[in-house]
């Protein structure tokens, strides 16, 4: 992709703290001097709750909106609640909202919840209440209904925005379902496909024209490009939307454009 393209990250786990979540130290500057050669407009910056600690998720909140506004909103805070906690995750959504968090992560293996659970059809339709996306880790080795799972959540909340992060990893396949039900007047389409750590793994392997096919069946419209750094590399990970066939019309809705309308940017 060219340089002069604007792109919008909408994966990445910068370090808040000065502990790494992930092998080396990996604080925000280092992800900015990565990303010198594009033109790198905005990137998400993900926290996951934990369960039944509220003061450390508040902290933790707190810590990615202040980057937040640090830096100037180069990077946009999703915060993260935990659904388990009940009623005090849906306050910590209203306070987060009310400080300008521009979505939410959950992540179904690392908080130790079932997308089927009430508890996350209630944090979900809080959020679309608040006009907050909800981005999930979508991939469980653990549970091979969760696919279907999340359809069903998209259904029940058809008012939600929902991110589907890492293309359902190995199940990529279930992806045609939503090109099934973009068939049916009811459907929304308001589930997008973030391809993070995904485009890297596929793009130069014997799946790769599967992939891509199978990521065409949601809409290139609701394609989201992610790094998932520091697990992922940006400059790669974009370099692998041309190796996956899309265009450079394609390349800028998915890099750009498609994260742009999502957030209201």
């Amino acid at each position: 992709m060219p340089e002069r393209e604007p792109v919008i990250d909408i994966h990445t786990h910068p370090m808040l703290d000065g502990e790494p979540i992930f092998g080396d130290p990996h604080p925000p500057e280092a992800y900015l001097e990565r990303c010198r050669e594009l033109s790198l407009r905005h990137a998400v910056a993900l926290v996951m709750a934990p369960r039944d600690n509220l003061p450390g998720t508040r902290e933790m909140n707190d810590k990615v909106l202040g980057l937040q506004r640090s830096s100037g909103g180069r990077f946009l805070a999703f915060c993260s609640v935990h659904p388990l906690d009940g009623e005090a995750a849906l306050t910590e959504l209203t306070r987060v909202s009310g400080l300008g968090a521009r979505g939410i992560k959950l992540h179904p293996n690392t908080q130790s919840f079932d997308v089927s659970d009430p508890a996350v059809e209630l944090v979900v339709r809080r959020a679309a209440e608040l006009r907050l996306p909800v981005l999930f880790d979508a991939y469980s080795p653990f549970d091979p209904a969760q696919p279907g799972k999340f359809v069903r959540l998209a259904m029940a909340v058809p008012e939600a925005r929902i991110v589907l992060a890492h293309a359902l990893g190995a199940r990529f396949p279930e992806l045609v379902v939503f090109g099934v039900l973009a068939r049916y007047p009811w459907w929304r389409r308001q589930v997008w496909v973030d391809v993070s750590a995904m485009a890297e793994v596929y793009a130069r392997s014997p799946l790769s024209a599967s992939f891509a096919w199978h990521l065409r069946q949601v809409g290139v419209d609701r394609l989201l490009w992610g790094s998932d750094w520091p697990l992922g590399d940006p400059v790669q990970s974009l370099d692998s939307l041309e190796t996956l066939g899309f265009d450079g019309g394609e390349r800028r809705a998915i890099a750009h454009d498609n994260a742009a309308k999502l957030m209201g940017l």
